[in-house]
């Protein structure tokens, strides 16, 4: 199974410290600079807000990711941890962008060398840190990097949860 990050929306503050922490993490130069000469601002996360609920918005890295089979070259595969883009094969099609059922691909600048917009999303912000960089700032805690071992976990939790409750109600 594939790891994902995911946001808890009741504790999202809509602060998108996420989205800025995105773009530092993948930015080959100093933030700051970029901004002032222009460069686009193109995270990998999208806050939205909807209906008085904030939540980020981001790849939940699909085993069987239907965004990797929309793409006609396949420009994005499964390594078994992750989902991710090969931006030399991309040409900016978009067809990730309707087969994606979160919302999650995105199509733009992410390298200002190039002027042809690419398909991008999280990738857990690889070869960054101990742990994607949108989690290590979320201030509310809103975010959380899920596995195959933590989502076992997270049932049993539930499913003790759920019996405890029905002992207390009579059920």
């Amino acid at each position: 199974m594939n790891v994902f990050v995911l946001a808890v929306p009741s504790r999202c503050i809509g602060c998108r410290a996420c989205e800025i922490a995105c773009v530092d993490a993948h930015m080959k130069s100093d933030m700051g600079q970029a901004m002032e000469q222009g460069q686009p601002f193109s995270p990998r996360i999208s806050v939205i807000r909807e209906s008085g609920v904030t939540a980020p918005i981001q790849c939940r890295q699909c085993e069987d990711a239907p965004c990797a089979k929309a793409c006609p070259v396949d420009a994005i595969r499964c390594d078994g941890k992750s989902v991710a883009i090969d931006a030399e094969l991309c040409f900016g099609c978009k067809a990730c962008l309707a087969a994606c059922p979160f919302g999650a691909m995105q199509v733009g600048l992410v390298n200002w060398e190039s002027e042809a917009p690419v398909a991008h999303k999280c990738d857990l912000c690889s070869g960054y840190r101990d742990k994607p960089a949108c989690v290590s700032v979320c201030p509310a805690g809103a975010l959380s990097v899920f596995s195959n071992e933590s989502l076992k976990k997270l049932s049993v939790s539930k499913r003790r949860e759920t019996a405890r409750l029905m002992v207390y109600d009579g059920n």
